[in-house]
């Protein structure tokens, strides 16, 4: 297992700085149309993620300090400051039963933000993600290279065995990549593997009451 609080390179550290620079320098147009992690249109999404829905929930939850504490000693990385505040977790259900979770995440890319949402088992195992804000050829090709079909039915213990001690996309399983695919690729398995701990943490009673509710599901 790599350490904790050194999966960030040089180049992403690079990426930070732009985009800190960018924001406090209000250049940024592209952000000030869309709150932060928010889904646009989420019955959209939510039924194209999930056919079978029939409606859904939508469950406002705090990330704070404790969940950020919480976070950190499951998985190998910390949440950023940025990534605190309230937050959005969507359950989709059918006729009354629930399907998954549906959440976007922010994550800070080589070419600036991305926003990734994702659709989740009741289980925490990766049913689906798309790009809803994504810059870069490797947003389309890293696709085409099969990311999608990699993480796919994956819980949080799998997903981390992809990564190598840098938190990168082992290079066996990258193969057919070239670096910036790659490099977007890590980013998109650090994200699911955050997702799944910020649901279990920050929406712990929503989990909790799901699994009561509905064990044979």
């Amino acid at each position: 297992m790599w350490h904790r609080h050194a999966i960030a390179s040089r180049r992403l550290a690079s990426a930070l700085v732009a985009a800190i620079i960018l924001l406090v320098g209000g250049t940024a147009p592209a952000w000030a149309d869309a709150p932060y992690c928010s889904l646009r249109d989420p019955s959209h999404q939510i039924y194209e993620m999930y056919p079978t829905a029939t409606g859904y929930r939508s469950v406002v939850g705090d990330i704070n300090n404790e969940t950020q504490v919480t976070v950190g000693e499951q998985i190998p990385f910390p949440l950023l400051h940025g990534e605190m505040g309230q937050h959005t977790l969507y359950v989709p259900v059918d006729s009354g039963d629930p399907l998954g979770y549906i959440q976007i995440r922010s994550e800070l890319t080589e070419w600036g933000m991305a926003e990734i949402v994702w659709a989740l088992s009741l289980q925490r195992e990766v049913v689906d993600f798309r790009f809803q804000r994504c810059r870069g050829r490797a947003c389309s090709s890293v696709l085409d290279k099969g990311l999608r079909e990699l993480i796919q039915g994956l819980d949080q213990d799998a997903l981390i065995a992809l990564l190598d001690d840098q938190g990168q996309l082992q290079e066996s399983l990258a193969a057919t990549m070239n670096e910036d695919e790659r490099m977007l690729a890590s980013v998109v398995t650090r994200s699911a593997i955050k997702v799944i701990a910020v649901i279990e943490s920050g929406w712990s009673t929503t989990v909790r009451e799901l699994a009561q509710n509905h064990p044979d599901l």
